[in-house]
């Protein structure tokens, strides 16, 4: 480098990322760990992942089961479980701040259509529900596995934005041609 060439400015992101982490609260370490609750799980369980005591994770899990992002199935031993409700509308409600009208969500669903067409043929059943892997070869396991993994997502996703159309359309008092004068 020259004289006249600035230096890069000095960036230890590494040291910045683990000054993020170290920073996180036990309530932040917590609802991370209760996102990932897909099965009832005990507050020891919960503790251990949010690298807290029973004790400090324990409100938390409380204050979520309130908020309504867990559901508490069980008191003794105390188990949670996500609540996927919870999280459908979460991500319903980013569809509709981002596509900010139904008819860019119409766009949307019409191109997960066509991908959900696409990986229906695939299998030639009517639905990802339907389908059985175990009636699937050994060496088109891995393929089918994944076509239907992302079968199933197409399909909250489709679901999701019906319901992201069907807010946006309803906030608007209906289509745009109804809400003008």
């Amino acid at each position: 480098m020259t004289e006249d060439t600035p230096s890069p400015p000095d960036m230890n992101l590494t040291g910045e990322w683990d000054e993020a982490v170290e920073s996180r609260t036990v309530k932040d370490r917590v609802y991370e760990a209760a996102t990932t609750l897909t099965v009832p799980t005990t507050v020891a369980d919960v503790a251990e992942r949010a690298d807290c005591t029973k004790e400090g994770a324990r409100p938390h899990l409380e204050w979520f089961v309130e908020l309504g992002v867990l559901e508490k199935v069980a008191d003794n031993p105390a188990l949670f479980v996500r609540n996927e409700a919870y999280f459908e509308f979460r991500r319903v409600t980013e569809l509709t701040r981002e596509f900010k009208t139904a008819e860019a969500v119409d766009e949307a669903i019409d191109e997960y259509r066509i991908r959900e067409r696409e990986l229906s043929s695939y299998f030639a059943e009517s639905s990802p529900e339907a389908v059985v892997l175990s009636e699937t070869t050994y060496e088109d396991l891995d393929e089918a596995y994944d076509r239907l993994s992302e079968w199933r997502t197409v399909t909250r996703r489709l679901r999701e934005l019906r319901e992201a159309k069907f807010r946006l359309k309803s906030n608007t008092g209906g289509s745009p041609a109804s809400s003008s004068p």
